[in-house]
């Protein structure tokens, strides 16, 4: 709605966006109740340098209120830079300070939050100001970030299946094990894998939950055991194929055809199933209980995405864009592309929204979203097979995990090519580069070898990549 207002009307458009970000905006409203306005905003054309001022920063909270957290952040940086006398430095830099942390950038956070806050102490403060509720971020982030939290250092993370875990007999003494060998993460499985992809086993998850099964609670044993060496740990729960759940059939998909055929299920789920999303939501809050430092939001491995479709998915599509053209449920739309971008969108957007609901509880929790290394190369085949959009991604503040290939080459000089060349097609893109994470495979099944496996891969050239690395147990997952 904001991007439809008149260019000539900005005193109406400020006040109009300032009250959706202090009242709608989720997660917000406990963070910043109802800020007044720096300064009454003047009518255009009055001052042309009060003028300038109100585009950009209507510019940046346009971008904030669509998620768009490192624009946002790009557009108040460019206003604090560039007016530094102004009276609505404060405002600027409360949600220059907002952008970053939903961006998960920590740091940069920090630093606005503490600029915001300059030498004033809280004594001083008004309440209800931009200053005092920054006061109060930054004692968040002192009662919330622990050790192992992700902020400054750059990441060696090790990913591992629950039945990696299962299978240790010493979990304290083998995270000791990988921290002296250089691993500063641990990826672990929250819930059992789809049953295509495993050996038949229990459904469930493996930390403490009434909402879904619980197979055993291996996290109780791995999160403080990495936390006393200093090593965080990230939890990965796979969305698009939730092993980890048996799915109701409401929130099932059906494959796209142009016959009469009646409705068929092919796949596990539909993202964006509301009642889905809201469990997910849900078993989510759960396993943050178990004091995790990041969430992993698993790739989907079956291929098809734009030719999928469920009633309810379609019924959204339509109420914005208008119905098929095809009167069966044959064809979602003529138009595959915008079928297949808003899916994406949409889903990138529902975890954009759980992201913004578990930090309301922990601050510094980082979330990443995992894509094929497809999504890089082939933008466009990575769209339609997988749903995955790079840069989108990066554009809502998420991380991003780049899985390599089946059949990437095991040798170091090898994937160090590879990673570079990724490296290379993703430095146009918008984010911060912390945002990236690089996968490589160690091709190792048996956990008794991993120890050495990892010595031997951060002793090559990929191990001094500038990137965080994820060292993946194990071949690439299609």
């Amino acid at each position: 709605m904001v991007a439809n207002f008149s260019v000539h009307r900005w005193p109406d458009v400020v006040r109009w966006v300032a009250c959706v970000l202090l009242v709608v905006l989720p997660g917000c409203t406990a963070l910043a109740p109802r800020f007044p306005p720096s300064v009454p905003p003047s009518a255009s054309g009055v001052d042309p340098v009060l003028d300038a001022q109100t585009r950009l920063l209507e510019s940046a909270y346009r971008a904030y209120m669509q998620a768009r957290y490192p624009l946002a952040s790009v557009l108040l940086q460019r206003f604090v830079d560039s007016n530094p006398n102004s009276s609505r430095l404060s405002e600027a830099r409360w949600w220059l300070a907002r952008s970053y942390e939903e961006s998960g950038n920590l740091p940069a956070a920090l630093s606005a939050y503490r600029a915001l806050v300059g030498e004033t102490p809280r004594s001083s403060t008004l309440a209800g100001s931009y200053e005092f509720h920054a006061l109060d971020r930054l004692d968040a982030f002192r009662r919330s970030l622990g050790p192992s939290s992700l902020l400054e250092r750059r990441q060696i993370a090790l990913w591992l299946t629950s039945a990696d875990w299962i299978t240790i007999s010493d979990v304290g003494l083998w995270i000791e094990q990988l921290a002296d060998a250089g691993v500063t993460a641990l990826i672990v499985e929250a819930g059992s894998l789809p049953r295509e992809t495993v050996q038949p086993g229990p459904i469930g998850v493996y930390f403490q939950t009434s909402k879904v099964p619980v197979v055993k609670d291996i996290f109780a044993l791995i999160v403080p055991a990495a936390h006393a060496n200093g090593m965080a740990v990230l939890a990965s729960l796979n969305l698009h194929e939730p092993g980890w759940m048996t799915v109701n059939p409401e929130w099932g998909i059906a494959a796209a055809n142009r016959t009469d055929q009646a409705f068929q299920q092919v796949g596990p789920v539909d993202v964006l199933h509301p009642d889905y999303q809201r469990l997910v939501s849900e078993v989510a809050q759960d396993l943050l209980r178990t004091d995790i430092d990041g969430l992993v939001v698993g790739a989907r491995r079956a291929k098809g995405f734009a030719e999928e479709w469920s009633p309810t998915s379609r019924r959204m599509f339509e109420e914005l864009f208008g119905p098929s053209v095809d009167s069966h449920d044959s064809s979602v739309s003529p138009d595959a592309w915008r079928w297949a971008g808003w899916k994406t969108r949409s889903y990138l957007g529902f975890v954009a929204r759980l992201t913004q609901q578990l930090r309301q509880t922990r601050p510094g929790l980082l979330v990443a979203v995992v894509v094929h290394e497809r999504a890089v190369i082939s933008p466009v085949d990575a769209l339609t097979e997988y749903g995955e959009d790079v840069l989108e991604t990066k554009q809502r503040g998420l991380h991003l995990v780049v899985q390599p290939e089946p059949g990437m080459p095991e040798r170091s000089d090898d994937q160090g090519a590879a990673i570079d060349r990724v490296r290379q097609r993703l430095a146009p893109t918008a984010g911060d580069e912390r945002q990236l994470w690089l996968g490589i495979t160690l091709g190792m099944a048996d956990t008794s070898s991993l120890v050495t496996a990892v010595r031997a891969a951060l002793s090559t050239t990929v191990g001094q990549a500038g990137t965080h690395l994820v060292l993946i147990n194990g071949p690439a997952v299609p």
